[in-house]
């Protein structure tokens, strides 16, 4: 009986030290795999909120594909090293930058009225907010870089406030806040990319 029980207790070892080994941190399904979520979700909220068109979301789908097409490629012999992993983030980079400039790029299918404050600002302050979030769970800002950005957008919303008060969000208000929000986003984007650098 002993040796029964010694020999299940080996055999889960053995087998949860093979599992570890596989089990690459940050590749495929820890990292990259929510990152094409998100990518996929900010393209697609892009078409919903109006700034991108269609032929602007077809372009950037058509590059995220290709980095997809690239990443299977690479998964042929079962796994992805360290440098395969570093060029798909590199993509994932790129395809980034595409999309905020796409979406920043004021070609819009939207009516400027639909663009206010509800329409357009409202959703990007929570874009901002799980930018912030889901770069602390990924690592790629620490609570020090996440503290400062949080209080960036406080300013901002501190801001919108006090525009608010007199009831409405006038046309040059709202570009504003677009602006000080498109600051942010860069913010946000540099201190991910200072925490890739300093790895």
């Amino acid at each position: 009986m002993k040796k029964m029980m010694l020999a299940a207790v080996c055999a889960v070892f053995v087998f949860g030290t093979i599992a570890i080994g596989y089990a690459e941190p940050g590749d495929w399904r820890g990292g990259i795999r929510t990152r094409i979520q998100e990518s996929k979700q900010k393209i697609e909220q892009g078409i919903e909120r109006g700034s991108l068109n269609r032929h602007e979301a077809d372009k950037l789908n058509l590059e995220l594909g290709t980095i997809l097409n690239r990443i299977d490629r690479m998964k042929d012999d079962g796994y992805l090293s360290q440098g395969e992993r570093d060029t798909i983030k590199r993509d994932l980079d790129r395809l980034d930058r595409d999309i905020f400039k796409e979406k920043h790029d004021g070609v819009s299918t939207v009516p400027a009225v639909q663009q206010d404050w509800r329409g357009g600002i409202r959703f990007r302050i929570q874009e901002s907010r799980q930018k912030i979030e889901q770069g602390v769970e990924r690592g790629s800002l620490n609570r020090q870089e996440a503290r400062k950005l949080n209080k960036e957008l406080g300013r901002i919303l501190y801001k919108i406030d006090r525009m608010k008060s007199d009831g409405r969000v006038s046309s040059r208000e709202r570009k504003r806040i677009n602006r000080d929000l498109d600051r942010l986003d860069r913010d946000i984007m540099k201190e991910k990319r200072n925490d890739n650098r300093r790895r």
